[in-house]
């Protein structure tokens, strides 16, 4: 509960700074392709944390770890709202890996808390458990992506230096704050003891599987971070030139889409298994994306991201279910560390999208065709790979407050 709580907190964050943060950008003088790189460098801070995850259990408690990313959420949020343009500054606090901004959670707090989470449930009820911790993300950055657009951009006292949307960055840096005694209310029990013996990151029974999971995550995530909402937000700002409220009404419906349909995969994956429901409820959702390219206006553009957002999001609670449960107890945090740094080849489809949009005319449609062709190589790439993979079942039940 705890968790999921967290969860949505940090959702709320994601959902509100990935309407602005681009558009902020570009307002700070900052060119389409070089947005895409500073998109990409946040992307890329949050999976290197990911990946010291297992490293930092060995030093500290995961307590003390999920307040320390907090921290680096309210540094980067105080950043944002007084140093926009100072570019030094601002790769430096990206790479902390405490702002999201492309509204995914590819971030050392959603790894370390996929792995608390798994060693909380049994496989009886570990997807309905995924599922209703990412509806909480979901639904948190809807409505911070309502909120914005209605709230934050009508505050004018507390305007960035460089940007319409200080009172957006000062409040993902007091969410960071927020989080604080919210982890400090989960038991010790969820604490890895520090000081224990060195030891492999992954067992040998779970590196293989872990590993494979980990490249075709990867190939998923770069087709995802040639979409990520910050980078469609730009688009849509560039092409329709809509009001920011709408967009904020438009991400608000795709983000509600997503999180109902995180309650429909618990029991389609009940009936089919993880892996089927993963692979054909994606591979649609990829369709829906090329057709996105050629919509030609806005409202049907926002039909076809909404009906694409409604199937899209289906794998998410089954992938990180199936990842945990294939693996040992004592491997799940590198298993999320890694898969999660896996999918931090998002950071290099931001910046080919700042290309493809930055050169115009037709281009401008590349990066929907190409992350649609991407994922649907991935669906069908998994799909052959882990079809006959099943995980084992564990009905012990856990003791930890989360």
């Amino acid at each position: 509960m705890i968790l999921t709580f967290a969860r949505g907190l940090r959702g709320f964050g994601a959902g509100a700074l990935s309407i602005v943060i681009a558009v902020d950008l570009a307002g700070a003088g900052y060119s389409p392709l070089i947005i895409g790189v500073l998109l990409g460098l946040a992307l890329a801070g949050g999976s290197l944390w990911s990946i010291l995850l297992p490293r930092l259990e060995r030093w500290w408690t995961r307590r003390a770890i999920f307040w320390v990313e907090a921290g680096m959420m309210i540094v980067g949020g105080i950043v944002l709202w007084l140093a926009l343009s100072d570019s030094i500054l601002l790769v430096a606090v990206l790479l902390l890996g405490g702002i999201v901004a492309g509204g995914s959670d590819v971030s050392p707090l959603g790894s370390l808390e996929q792995a608390v989470l798994a060693d909380a449930t049994t496989s009886r009820n570990r997807t309905s458990a995924f599922a209703y911790y990412n509806l909480a993300g979901y639904v948190g950055a809807a409505l911070g992506a309502l909120v914005v657009g209605s709230v934050f951009t009508a505050t004018t006292g507390l305007s960035a230096a460089n940007g319409g949307s200080g009172a957006v960055f000062l409040f993902y840096a007091l969410l960071g704050a927020s989080l604080i005694p919210v982890y400090g209310a989960l038991s010790r029990g969820v604490d890895v003891r520090p000081g224990a013996e060195p030891r492999p990151a992954l067992s040998p029974s779970s590196r293989q599987k872990v590993l494979h999971l980990a490249g075709l995550f990867s190939v998923d995530a770069f087709g995802g971070g040639l979409v990520v909402n910050s980078m469609v937000v730009y688009y849509l700002d560039l092409r329709f030139a809509p009001p920011l409220s709408l967009l904020g009404i438009l991400f608000f419906a795709a983000s509600l889409a997503a999180a109902a349909s995180f309650l429909l995969a618990v029991p389609i994956a009940r009936r089919f298994g993880l892996i089927p429901t993963m692979v054909f409820t994606h591979l649609p959702s990829s369709v829906l994306l090329v057709a996105f390219a050629f919509a030609p206006a806005f409202p049907i553009a926002s039909i076809l991201w909404v009906a694409r957002a409604t199937l899209s999001q289906m794998d998410v609670p089954t992938r990180q279910a199936y990842t945990q449960a294939i693996v040992a107890p004592e491997d799940r945090t590198a298993a999320a560390g890694i898969t999660t740094a896996a999918r931090s080849t998002q950071a290099f489809g931001a910046p080919i999208t700042g290309a493809f949009l930055a050169a115009g005319g037709p281009w401008v449609a590349g990066p929907f065709v190409l992350a649609g062709s991407v994922k649907i190589a991935y669906d069908l790439a998994l799909f052959g790979r882990f079809r006959r993979v099943v995980p084992p079942r564990d009905d012990s039940r856990p003791a930890l407050d989360t």
